[in-house]
């Protein structure tokens, strides 16, 4: 390999000489200079550029871990390790980020029963709109207080071939229990459907007219003692207990405080067969104190085993608005709200919201508690007109309920958290009637017995024009696919054989 040899300049002296090994040192240290240009670079993109670009594609494709399904009085798991967060972030990218984790190891103490003592000022807690006036909404009708029906009245014929239970209700008037479901009949004996109020309690009614709701009551040790089975007698069917609470005041951090009846409370009201949820009485001005507050209840639940969510009590402290968390913005009290119930929901229980109407709609970020069970508080004569999905409403704090001193806190809950069940289809196997066709339904069921025990044409024709004459077509088409079930197997059972003799092989 051979250089050129140009002419170049050296202090104004132009020279003219072989460069070759001149040359071979230039294009050398040129080589080395771009290696060590590339070098840097490569270092600079890897250290830099490449590591954000990297965080960004993670962020955006980063997916939360699935729900954990809540279990009825199953333990949960020993995961309850408190996680510190950043405040300062969005809160959609905390609920991203932070696999949120109850505070079980949370110290506690258990409440005096000193008003003034346990919670500040020791006075009633604030009345907002929602908890003061009676509201906007639709009217309820308001019937005669009458006792619920006993479990089984045994009102109605079972049919013998499928789930339905026939009948005559023109007579019938207030509750009554037909097939294990309880309905409520008008003067006219009408069943009644939507929210409707009954004596001083509401009920709802679904579309078959059946009671597709539960009465509920919440209470704290301000209640007194509780003789629950007295409770049950009177038709509650479920009770949100009060684990705790924080003081209000805010001189300095508050302890999380136990209600000093807590226990009691859910050993009875379970020991009575009411379905059993607990409640936080939430004071919280930070994350890890909501993690606290959420360990707490987590604590009991795995105690005692619940039916019923566990809820996250928000709401002003008192009249004067001066609590710790009263001051709260809407983006720091739902963060808050959110760090609970996801506490609750990876300690494998069902996380829910408890405020006001108003409290919902003013301080709070409902867009990102829809997906939590939620109670709303409005008390109000008319149905409630809160604008947003619920399961249970707190219509008044003056119930009266055997077994409880005090005026008590009447819920209604559209979902049966025992059971699993909204309640929708309850009723729909009932068929109501009059005489004349509760004496059509069984006799349709008669002759069906008849062609099962003696399956001739004749019969077989009868039974089908007596079943097709039916109003009710679900009836109908039950009974007449369980006709062509036995005609099927009446022409299996009478086919011909074909004998094979030894001349026949």
């Amino acid at each position: 390999m051979c250089y050129n040899t140009p002419e170049f300049s050296f202090g104004g002296v132009f020279l003219k000489r072989p460069l070759g090994e001149i040359g071979k040192k230039i294009v050398h240290g040129v080589s080395m200079f771009a290696l060590f240009a590339l070098s840097l670079a490569i270092a600079l993109f890897t250290t830099s550029i490449a590591p954000t670009m990297f965080r960004q594609t993670m962020a955006e494709d980063y997916i939360p871990p699935a729900p954990v399904a809540t279990e009825t009085e199953t333990q949960a798991p020993e995961t309850t390790t408190a996680v510190t967060t950043t405040e300062t972030t969005t809160a959609e990218e905390t609920t991203k980020k932070t696999v949120y984790k109850a505070n079980t190891d949370v110290k506690t103490q258990v409440a005096t029963g000193d008003k003034k003592k346990d919670e500040d000022k020791g006075n009633d807690k604030v009345k907002d709109e929602s908890l003061t006036s009676s509201g906007s909404g639709e009217s309820l009708p308001e019937y005669d207080p009458t006792p619920l029906p006993p479990a089984d009245s045994g009102l109605g014929v079972k049919s013998n071939y499928s789930d339905f239970v026939y009948a005559d209700s023109s007579a019938l008037t207030g509750w009554q229990n037909i097939g294990g479901v309880q309905f409520y009949f008008n003067n006219n004996h009408k069943t009644l459907t939507g929210m409707q109020k009954i004596g001083d309690r509401n009920y709802y009614f679904n579309d078959y007219g059946a009671k597709a709701s539960l009465v509920g009551i919440d209470v704290s040790q301000w209640n007194g003692t509780i003789n629950w089975s007295k409770v049950k007698a009177d038709g509650i069917d479920f009770a949100i207990i009060r684990v705790g609470f924080r003081g209000y005041g805010t001189s300095g951090p508050k302890p999380v405080t136990l209600d000093k009846n807590v226990e009691t409370n859910i050993v009875n009201a379970k020991k009575a067969g009411i379905a059993v949820g607990l409640y936080f009485f939430s004071q919280a001005i930070t994350i890890n104190e909501a993690l606290e507050e959420a360990g707490a209840c987590v604590n009991i639940a795995r105690k005692y085993g619940i039916q019923y969510p566990i809820y996250f009590d928000t709401e002003y402290s008192n009249p004067d608005r001066d609590g710790r968390a009263d001051s709260l913005s809407k983006s720091e009290r739902t963060n808050i709200a959110v760090a609970f119930c996801e506490a609750i929901k990876n300690a494998g229980y069902a996380p829910g919201v408890y405020a006001s109407k108003s409290f919902y709609d003013d301080e709070l970020i409902f867009s990102r508690l829809s997906s939590y069970n939620i109670w709303v508080a409005h008390y109000t004569s008319k149905n409630t007109d809160f604008r947003h999905p619920y399961k249970i409403w707190q219509y008044s704090e003056k119930g009266k309920v055997s077994g409880i001193s005090y005026n008590t806190d009447m819920n209604i809950s559209l979902y049966d958290y025992a059971k699993k069940s909204d309640m929708k289809n309850l009723g729909s196997n009932v068929i109501l009637t009059d005489s004349a066709g509760l004496k059509s339904y069984t006799l349709a069921e008669a002759k069906l017995a008849a062609y099962e025990q003696t399956p001739t044409d004749a019969i077989y024709k009868d039974t089908f024009s007596t079943i097709s004459a039916l109003t009710n077509a679900r009836v109908k088409t039950e009974l007449l696919e369980k006709l062509e079930e036995f005609k099927k197997t009446v022409e299996t059972t009478s086919a011909p054989t074909t004998v094979v003799t030894s001349s026949d092989a």
